[in-house]
């Protein structure tokens, strides 16, 4: 929950809708609300109509923690602290900040994780605010909007695949309930099943058989790879979830495909894998 505290400078009358709030903050409507759900940033009070009312002190603790969240800082470590801690934190890490024409020579290795993306960590948080809320279309609005910001490749790694981690895990801990979960992947599964047609084929494509073994019921990850491969220059031969070895088998020889992937999810342990790919690789 938010630190609530009375700074003499700050009004903490509610009186701001939150369209306003976004404009003086820099940050979307759509991105104050996932905070305010997931973190507790800000409580704002609520109009006769139900509106959000947001006070400079609510704007006040939004711009510094944005600010803070652009420096490096994790949310969920700025989100409790107070406003004044918070000033404390952006005035610490502004002695520290580099020029742009030297943070232009520091070399950055071609391996750093593009998931430490604060662009890509705040379209998580709105995305998950709208399975939370159960807001569908808001859902695939945001989920087109990231694919217009970023490359296919990146998109999938530095938001699809870090969301379903995301929403899996709270299923689990229960912070989110089965039906959201459920909502969440059928709109994905129809969103990135539709990527790889995204791609114009000649025909002359190398092919892949792409699929899921016997009792793998989870297709996602099988989609995303249809739609990596499609940008590579393949053509996806996609044959859904759960099929048995001796139809991938059939398949990839009817279909003259070069290469078969395989989409594996838990149980990890499952006793018909070891069984299901050993029949699979005698046949290709």
């Amino acid at each position: 929950m938010a630190t609530l505290e009375t700074i003499s400078s700050v009004d903490t009358s509610p009186r701001h809708p939150i369209r306003l709030v976004a404009n003086r903050t820099g940050l979307t409507v759509d991105l104050i609300r996932a905070w305010e759900k997931r973190y507790h940033v800000v409580e704002p009070a609520r109009s006769d109509t139900k509106r959000r009312l947001y006070s400079d002190y609510d704007i006040e603790r939004l711009r510094l923690i944005r600010i803070a969240k652009q420096n490096g800082r994790r949310l969920v470590d700025v989100a409790p602290l107070t406003l004044e801690a918070l000033r404390d934190v952006v005035s610490e890490d502004s002695r520290y900040e580099v020029s742009q024409d030297v943070q232009a020579e520091i070399y950055r290795p071609s391996w750093t994780s593009p998931l430490e993306s604060s662009e890509s960590a705040d379209d998580i948080d709105a995305l998950l605010f709208s399975v939370q809320t159960m807001d569908q279309h808001r859902f695939d609005q945001l989920l087109q909007e990231g694919l217009v910001k970023q490359s296919l490749p990146a998109f999938l790694q530095t938001v699809i695949g870090p969301l379903l981690a995301e929403i899996g895990e709270s299923t689990r801990l229960g912070k989110m309930r089965i039906a959201h979960e459920h909502m969440a992947t059928a709109h994905l599964r129809t969103f990135i099943g539709a990527l790889r047609f995204r791609e114009t084929y000649t025909g002359n494509e190398p092919k892949i058989v792409i699929t899921t073994p016997t009792g793998q019921l989870h297709e996602l990850g099988a989609l995303m790879v249809a739609a990596l491969v499609s940008v590579d220059g393949w053509l996806p031969v996609y044959l859904g979830p759960n099929t048995p070895a001796d139809e991938i088998a059939a398949c990839a020889m009817q279909s003259g495909a070069r290469a078969v992937s395989l989409s594996l999810t838990y149980p990890a342990d499952d006793p018909r894998i070891p069984t299901e790919l050993t029949r699979l690789r005698s046949q290709l």
